[in-house]
């Protein structure tokens, strides 16, 4: 975590066990490994430290149904991963923590808990 603003936001949820993960944020992560050596060592890092919720075809269904949401709102732009991550979410009953504009869209028609991890704008 570069910003320390994000890293005083995160670290007493990490440390009480309040974050979990889902593939599509590790396949996120994981493309900014630098090495093979990086990818292996973060992959196991953050399988240890977050409980992973599984992306069922349930949970692709709602991301689907939410997007048609999107559509007849006039925003069926919103990126597919943030789809997915916000229907687990919403599956898991978590409020999704992020810095991503399309959060808040998808949370004006779904009414899941959303919130930014810092103001935005203020991560460079």
């Amino acid at each position: 975590m570069p910003q320390e603003s994000v890293r005083r936001r995160l670290s007493p949820l990490i440390e009480e066990g309040e974050v979990a993960t889902c593939d599509i944020i590790e396949l996120e992560v994981l493309y900014g490994a630098r090495s093979r050596e990086d990818y292996e060592r973060t992959r196991l890092r953050r399988e240890l430290a977050y409980p992973s919720i599984p992306i069922t075809p349930a949970i692709l269904r709602r991301a689907l149904d939410v997007q048609g949401l999107l559509a007849r709102a006039g925003h069926h732009r919103v990126a597919i991963p943030d789809l997915i991550i916000a229907a687990v979410a919403e599956s898991a009953q978590l409020t999704i923590l992020h810095y991503d504009r399309d959060y808040d869209v998808i949370a004006q028609v779904t009414g899941q808990a959303v919130e930014w991890v810092a103001a935005r704008g203020s991560v460079p």
